[in-house]
């Protein structure tokens, strides 16, 4: 059930967690952080368009949100439970390394409906 008729989605990052150098490890390029801030743009455009006002999508850092990291859902990333990101819709996490946004959709609408 959405919250105050809102969707929460948040997409949970904690790049370079695999450790290593950049070249193994390509969370840690602008190339990456380019794409996702790009699919990031595209699940809120495509959101607000199927469900205008009732939707809330934010990025978070775990590097930059300690707090978040310590959280039970943090710690998906930091134990490599799962990889990043980790899109959670209303504090449940529903997809795991990638952001799928048409099944993100079709999944916030079966909340609002």
């Amino acid at each position: 059930m959405a919250q105050n008729g809102l969707v929460i989605i948040k997409v949970l990052d904690l790049p370079g967690v695999s450790g290593g150098c950049a070249c193994s490890n390509p969370t840690l390029t602008p190339e990456y952080a380019a794409l996702l801030q790009q699919k990031i743009a595209e699940l809120r455009a495509a959101l607000e368009e199927a469900y205008p006002g009732r939707t809330s999508v934010a990025y978070v850092d775990l590097r930059e949100h300690p707090e978040e990291k310590e959280g039970e859902l943090g710690q998906l990333l930091a134990t490599k439970q799962y990889p990043s990101p980790l899109v959670v819709i209303n504090g449940e996490p529903k997809y795991a390394g990638s952001i799928q946004v048409k099944k993100i959709v079709k999944d916030v609408g079966s909340i609002l409906a």
